[in-house]
């Protein structure tokens, strides 16, 4: 017997199912995860009963997936219940029903996925010693090597488990990875976005993208980021690629700044040109901007990341000193807005430590920082909306007709009340609107 804390609410779907003369296992990563200590809000159940004869059981659980899934909703969580499957192993749309727990682990991964718990009678069953690799922290396939190219996506997944558990991946299965890479072009670019996702936001980021790199993956991923291979700056330690996994590493773990730090010099290599000391890199923060846009929206992200993320690379070479006047800082939210500007910090930083600087916050840095503390007093985002004064104020009291100059007059007055606040106020705009015009 091996004792497992399952929530009560599991433990009840299984009592239901084991009443109603089925077997029901608790199985995969939801094992993997309870063994380990691991938060999970993710249960997988395995059982012989068939997807009609589970809705028997739970009148309100869905067909969910491909794969004679059935959902139950239980105490908030979602539930997946499958039935045990008795077909060659792989990802395919027809399948067969059958087999037993043991030829249902044997179908997937890796080993440390390859445990099942009976909640009932605490019995642990786990026929390719996965709680051993869990203790050794290995990834190994299950079986047989060629299990990851069963489902081509099971070679990110190896990467994708190794950044977010810190495990090793064991010799053979790497190898199989590498053999194989260019199975990865079957896989839908949804499927491989969502894995990345997962890989880039996992705790050992780093890791997980040197493997997608070293077996040749990413040039079925990001092809983009492996033009920099190689390619040494002349005033830092590491070459382009690996100075934006680093930065990847170092940021914050949110996923907008991940793949900013992933993505933020991606076009380096197109903008590359020999200067007196070395490669120099002109305009490659917009370049990379908008590569890094072709990239996210190829890989099916959503329209408010992509936005974020193309934002902070595109601005990320801001320059900003310990003499820049306030005002700078007003620009620079006018820019990027206050959603983004500690973000874009962030990002700066993570570039100088990927960058091997001594001094992360450089004195115009810290004077941002302490800048934008004081401009929170004035609580305005300096966009055109925030002025005391509108486009019809500019219609009715200067005599102007609706059209695009009436927008260069308030930009002009917008310009003004970044550099100086105090004078937003709708009788001072209109006076300077009409000094400026008169002049």
């Amino acid at each position: 017997m091996f004792y497992i804390d399952i929530p009560f609410f599991i433990k009840d779907i299984c009592n239901k199912l084991k009443s109603s003369g089925f077997e029901a296992y608790i199985v995969g990563g939801t094992i993997r995860d309870l063994i380990m200590k691991r938060q999970n809000s993710d249960f997988d159940i395995a059982t012989n009963a068939l997807p009609n004869e589970i809705k028997s059981v739970f009148p309100k659980a869905k067909s969910y997936g491909n794969f004679g899934t059935m959902l139950v909703i239980a105490n908030e969580i979602k539930v997946e219940i499958t039935p045990f499957r008795n077909d060659a192993p792989g990802r395919k749309p027809n399948y067969t029903f059958g087999g037993n727990i043991y030829t249902d682990l044997a179908r997937r991964d890796f080993t440390i996925n390859s445990i099942a718990y009976e909640p009932i009678t605490n019995e642990l069953i786990d026929p390719f010693r996965g709680r051993e690799d869990i203790k050794k922290g290995i990834i190994r396939c299950t079986g047989s090597a060629k299990r990851i190219w069963e489902d081509p996506l099971r070679a990110m997944r190896a990467a994708r488990f190794q950044a977010q558990l810190g495990f090793l991946i064991e010799a053979s299965t790497l190898y199989a990875l590498k053999a194989q890479a260019q199975d990865l072009k079957e896989i839908s670019r949804e499927r491989i976005g969502d894995e990345l996702i997962k890989l880039i936001t996992g705790d050992y980021c780093f890791d997980g993208l040197v493997t997608l790199v070293v077996t040749g993956l990413m040039k079925y991923i990001i092809p983009e980021l492996m033009s920099g291979m190689g390619m040494m700056h002349y005033n830092k330690p590491l070459d382009v690629l690996e100075h934006n996994l680093v930065a990847c590493k170092i940021i914050r773990n949110t996923l907008p700044l991940r793949l900013a730090a992933l993505l933020h010099d991606v076009a380096k290599p197109k903008t590359a040109i020999p200067g007196k000391k070395g490669l120099q890199f002109p305009d490659h923060h917009i370049k990379s901007a908008l590569l890094a846009e072709n990239i996210m929206r190829r890989l099916r992200f959503d329209n408010k990341t992509i936005n974020k993320v193309v934002v902070l690379i595109k601005n990320h070479m801001f320059y900003y000193s310990s003499n820049s006047p306030i005002s700078h800082a007003r620009k620079l939210i006018y820019k990027i807005g206050w959603d983004n500007i500690y973000d874009l910090i962030d990002l700066r930083v993570a570039d100088r430590m990927a960058s091997g600087f001594d001094t992360v916050y450089c004195p115009g840095l810290k004077k941002l920082i302490t800048d934008l503390e004081i401009l929170k007093d004035e609580h305005s985002n300096y966009q055109i909306k925030d002025l005391a004064i509108t486009g019809q104020d500019i219609i009715d009291q200067l005599g102007f007709l609706p059209g695009p100059q009436v927008g260069k007059i308030l930009e002009m007055l917008l310009e003004v009340v970044i550099k100086n606040p105090e004078l937003n106020y709708k009788a001072k705009l209109l006076n300077i609107a009409k000094e400026t015009l008169d002049s």
